[in-house]
């Protein structure tokens, strides 16, 4: 009789352990076979050397706990503010007397490590040499230890001139070691900002490979040494800092600028697939910790480039993740460029409105007036404009396109083919559905801000620029699609900015006159003239000209004359509106004595000759004339 085999029911414990897996050997086949059993070998060895280095940290606290009790009590009155420098040289001595031989040790204790930092704070020159001669040959163990560290960062704040060419020797080899260590890290992060140009070089130059711990002269960018190599050599020092790049990026230890430094350069200098693994590990929380500085913002603009749609919502959720996130990246010298980038890249404009923009709107005053916050807004109003955007920041926030196939370098790079990341949506498109529509969308509340306070917004040299663009409608006429009433009031808010006053000179605690100020006479010059071109480009209204003339020049054209406002007459003056150039004529030829049009075009070449100066000299030079 044949033995029938009971079923198995699938999740119990029976099937569990008759269960097999595939794997895929190293020629790619599929192998099955049963569970294999885990090697403990390796874990066990890994817990039994973290026992015994924690058994001898416990037998060296304990060895040295007398001293440590008597050193803190001396430390204890060394840190008292009543205690003179006199008193708190002779206690360091004193200390450091007692743990002569034994600072790497102690510096290794919570409390131990404490008095020795203390020690480093208030002795003399003579006294940090010394810590220094010990913490030397420990260099590596202090370095990653959660209390000595601190003790090799005190030194490092605390050395000379003189000394610091020899704190860097110590570390010299030890620098790709340390940056996978989160307190090693932080350790070459102060090294790092303490050292000159050339010695950052130095340091950037250990992860190129071994044969640049040595290197003699001066190191060289890696664009630079790139060049220099043949390509054998160009794959190895890639190969090396992908070892070195890899492990931080999965820790996400991307705090320190030397981190940045060498990410911005190995994401640049690397292939499709190498940027493309990059991409995955940089999208999310981590990427907020490298926006504040050029090369952070370099490889924060390449993580969301050559990302796909998933790697981007990951990223723009990691960048809004903290409390005023954005709008403190807004402000940032270079952390703005990354939204400038994300802006100009992302499709997923539902996902803008969601995470990006309403922290900017909560924040519009402030953005407007902020030079660099102001960018953002200015790039959906008029897109990629030099004088609002210089040129660098608008490479940095749209790196060059890179094949998204080849694992090598140079002759991969040059095919041509499908390339990482980029945008399909139409790029008028996406500014109208970021801009939106209706009072609550972004262009609604800005209009409404330009509205309110079209006088300061004149006044003020960044917000000026605004203000302008947004009464122009931005380029293409973006905002007359949706908000064409809301430039409208704008434009009258202008022109009820500048009907004068009965008292043209300001009182003491007055604010200027908009048409004498220095920043609003040349913001309303700029609006005449793109509104006497009838928006060809620029989207304004003629309807501006009208309100201008009515409210403000009509009949006091004289008033205006040898102040500011005798360029927004002179623009006034050469509009395409025949009946406000006609009655400028009529109104100004008697006072000036010559053409109004004549006038007119030599006032014209002396602003040009003026622009050539700086903002400075062009008001001092206009104040005494």
């Amino acid at each position: 009789m044949a033995f029938i085999a009971k079923p198995v029911k699938p999740g119990t414990h029976a099937d569990k352990s008759k269960r097999k897996r595939v794997h895929e050997s190293a020629d790619g086949a599929k192998v099955l076979h049963k569970k294999a059993k885990i090697d403990t070998s390796t874990s066990a060895s890994k817990l039994a050397a973290k026992s015994d280095l924690n058994a001898v940290k416990s037998k060296g606290t304990k060895r040295n706990a007398a001293l440590i009790q008597d050193i803190t009590a001396k430390w204890e009155k060394l840190r008292h503010p009543d205690t003179t420098a006199a008193q708190r040289i002779d206690i360091v001595h004193e200390i450091l007397t007692q743990v002569q031989g034994r600072v790497a040790d102690l510096a290794m204790s919570h409390t131990a490590s404490r008095v020795i930092q203390a020690c480093a704070k208030h002795g003399n020159e003579t006294d940090r040499k010394a810590l220094l001669a010990e913490a030397a040959p420990r260099v590596v163990g202090l370095a990653k230890s959660s209390y000595g560290h601190f003790l090799l960062c005190k030194l490092i704040s605390a050395a000379t001139k003189a000394q610091f060419p020899e704190i860097l020797k110590m570390f010299k080899g030890h620098i790709a070691q340390l940056l996978r260590h989160p307190c090693g890290a932080a350790v070459i992060d102060d090294l790092y900002n303490e050292a000159t140009r050339k010695q950052q070089g130095a340091m950037a130059a250990e992860l190129y490979g071994r044969e640049y711990v040595l290197f003699s002269g001066e190191a060289k960018r890696l664009p630079d040494l790139m060049k220099e190599l043949p390509a054998a050599k160009q794959k190895a020092v890639l190969r090396n800092m992908a070892q070195h790049a890899i492990p931080i990026m999965e820790k996400a230890l991307v705090d320190p600028p030397l981190v940045h430094r060498m990410l911005a350069e190995y994401i640049a200098a690397s292939p499709g697939r190498s940027v493309s693994e990059a991409v995955q590990l940089l999208s999310g929380p981590p990427l907020v910790r490298l926006v504040h500085t050029k090369e952070g913002a370099q490889v924060a603009c390449a993580v969301i480039t050559y990302g796909t749609a998933k790697d981007r919502k990951k990223a723009i959720k990691g960048l809004a993740g903290q409390a005023d996130s954005i709008f403190k990246m807004a402000q940032d010298e270079f952390g703005h460029v990354v939204l400038l980038c994300i802006l100009d890249t992302v499709d997923d404009t539902a996902l803008l409105k969601k995470q990006i923009l309403p922290e900017l709107q909560n924040n519009l005053s402030e953005l407007i007036k902020s030079k660099p916050g102001r960018r953002i807004i200015l790039q959906l109003l008029h897109p990629n404009q030099q004088k609002y955007v210089p040129l660098h920041l608008q490479h940095m926030a749209h790196p060059p396109p890179k094949p998204a196939s080849g694992s090598e370098i140079l002759e991969d790079q040059e095919q041509v083919g499908d390339t990482l990341g980029g945008s399909k949506k139409n790029s008028e498109l996406r500014r109208q559905e970021i801009l939106g529509e209706g009072p609550s969308s972004f262009a609604g509340l800005l209009c409404k801000a330009c509205k309110s306070n079209a006088a300061d917004m004149l006044r003020d040299p960044q917000a000026c620029d605004v203000i302008v663009e947004v009464a122009q409608a931005g380029s293409s006429g973006v905002l007359t699609i949706h908000h064409s009433s809301a430039v409208h009031e704008v434009q009258e808010a202008i022109a009820q900015a500048a009907t004068p006053t009965p008292s043209i000179s300001p009182k003491a605690g007055e604010e200027e006159h908009v048409l004498l100020n220095y920043f609003s006479s040349r913001a309303m010059r700029r609006l005449i003239v793109a509104s006497s071109h009838h928006a060809s480009e620029d989207g304004a209204s003629t309807d501006f000209l009208m309100l201008l003339w009515e409210a403000a020049i009509k009949g006091r054209c004289q008033q205006w004359l040898g102040t500011h406002a005798e360029k927004i007459l002179a623009a006034l003056a050469t509009c395409n509106n025949s009946t406000i150039s006609n009655a400028m004529e009529i109104e100004l030829q008697p006072i000036l004595g010559k053409s109004v049009e004549q006038w007119a075009a030599d006032f014209v070449q002396h602003g040009s000759e003026m622009s050539k100066l700086p903002i400075k000299k062009r008001i001092k030079k206009h104040s005494v004339s």
